[in-house]
């Protein structure tokens, strides 16, 4: 059975190890970004106690106050026995070196077009230079817009969610950047309401969880929006519709780049006739696809 005496706990390396101890005990999954418990442990205690990461080895030593420890261990309960993620505990996630604000409104980030806009997307975009207006579909929190908004600069680009409660989101995280005036967020289901608004660039990482595997999720992933995770019986009844629509709304020479997970088998499925690109990533050959105008179905 584990110790419960926490009053030997003094300093922030002490927390910091017991934190990590906890979750190698708990039941707790690491999906959400850590690559380990001693990795989400460090950003738990550091950012409970809002000391920037990369002054860790500084602070080590220091001692917590009555009320900080309260605060530590509080949040280490809710983290190890109610398996509630960190970022909603701190308010934080990371998105290839920007930090966001996030809360149980959104998705907790996580994507791997991030990679693709940190890459330039490899090259595979016909001319960036000439891309001009970009839509981020299913915004959430607004982490990708904001990331085109900076591999972008002479772009505009607007974040678009059914969901008003993530776009009060994204609307803290747009402010932060100080992007009110290049990214703009709109509520919509799909293109409903861009009626005949085009852009060069159209990037979505929509809901593409199976109702079957949303059953068997960790309890992290229970405290996330299912409408921000779950599209139907095989994932696919977003997409389906996105790529239904999207045409009208692509500009000559125009691309879109979709994200689906494990789904590539389903969309296959869904799609035979599809003919996309894949484009690999640290998660695979197959998780990321992109297809130009020309080669989308008419509505």
């Amino acid at each position: 059975m584990m110790e419960t005496n926490t009053e030997p706990l003094k300093t922030i390396r002490d927390f910091i190890r017991y934190c990590t101890t906890r979750l190698y005990s708990s039941e707790a999954t690491f999906n959400h970004g850590y690559q380990n418990p001693e990795e989400e442990a460090a950003f738990l205690v550091l950012r409970t106690l809002r000391i920037p990461l990369e002054y860790e080895e500084k602070f080590l030593d220091a001692a917590l106050t009555g009320n900080e420890r309260e605060t530590v261990l509080n949040n280490i309960s809710r983290r190890c026995d109610d398996l509630e993620p960190t970022a909603y505990i701190t308010k934080e996630w990371w998105l290839t070196g920007f930090p966001f604000y996030v809360d149980e409104r959104v998705l907790i980030p996580r994507s791997y077009i991030a990679e693709l806009i940190e890459k330039n997307f490899d090259g595979l975009l016909p001319d960036p230079a000439r891309i001009h207006s970009i839509l981020d579909m299913c915004t959430g929190s607004g982490c990708l817009a904001i990331l085109l908004a900076e591999k972008f600069p002479q772009a505009e680009v607007d974040a678009v969610d059914i969901s008003s409660d993530a776009l009060e989101v994204a609307e803290i995280n747009i402010a932060d950047y100080e992007f009110e005036n290049r990214v703009y967020p709109i509520q919509s289901d799909l293109f409903e309401n861009l009626q005949n608004t085009k852009y060069d660039l159209i990037i979505s990482n929509p809901p593409y969880v199976t109702e079957a595997s949303m059953e068997g999720l960790p309890q992290e992933y229970r405290y996330e929006p299912s409408l921000a995770l779950v599209a139907g019986a095989d994932g696919m009844d977003i997409i389906d519709r996105l790529l239904k629509e999207v045409k009208a709304h692509l500009n000559d020479n125009g691309v879109l780049i979709v994200e689906l997970g494990d789904g590539a088998e389903n969309f296959k499925e869904r799609f035979p006739n599809m003919e996309v690109t894949w484009l690999p990533t640290s998660g695979g050959k197959d998780q990321v696809f992109m297809i130009k105008k020309e080669q989308l179905p008419d509505a």
